[in-house]
């Protein structure tokens, strides 16, 4: 993939965004699961990844040939990891709930959204719902069995969950690898480090 090199960070933190929104603390209780992550961004080349959560604690794994990367997010020490296997670095930035992208699913998203019908998903049975907001559609497929939804899908981006494994997840999923060096977030244009 020719834009790899770009492509990989947007679709990992859109991804985080997608899951760290359905994984607020105390939206999913002591949910532990792992399961195969497939981000398909319209006109490009599906990426592949896994997905490891704990409780509150979320590890989501983009592992493209040249360009691994690794995001994990601690809300208890309130902090996000970006961790690039590759160059053995990482980068730090502060974990804000408020700043998500997406809601969670909740029961008034439910509310405000409409029922299309039933689909199996990945072997899972779920309720397809379209919400419409500012304009935007996004389509949610939610099961009763798991209490986030197993796939989503808006204008731009799909992404979907497969092969869900309910169970303990090691706890040194979620901690920085030994030995990595801290890197400096960079600065965007027009703002200062503070």
């Amino acid at each position: 993939m020719k834009n790899s090199k770009l492509l990989i960070p947007l679709c990992l933190a859109i991804a985080m965004a997608f899951s760290t929104a359905l994984f607020l603390p105390g939206s999913c209780g002591a949910v532990e699961f792992s399961a195969d992550l497939v981000i398909q961004p319209k006109g490009e080349e599906a990426m592949k990844g896994k997905i490891y959560v704990k409780g509150d604690k979320v590890r989501q794994e983009i592992l493209e040939e040249g360009d691994n990367q690794i995001m994990i997010i601690r809300p208890d020490k309130k902090v996000t990891w970006m961790i690039s296997p590759d160059e053995k670095t990482y980068m730090e930035m502060p974990y804000q709930a408020e700043d998500k992208t997406f809601e969670e699913w909740t029961e008034n998203k439910e509310k405000n959204s409409k029922l299309i019908g039933e689909e199996t998903i990945s072997g899972i049975q779920t309720n397809k719902y379209e919400n419409i907001e500012d304009g935007e559609k996004t389509y949610f497929w939610i099961s009763k069995k798991f209490p986030f939804p197993i796939k989503v899908e808006d204008a731009e981006i799909t992404m979907e969950y497969k092969n869900i494994k309910e169970g303990q997840v090691d706890a040194a999923l979620f901690e920085l690898p030994a030995g990595y060096e801290k890197m400096s977030m960079p600065t965007l244009p027009g703002k200062s480090e503070e």
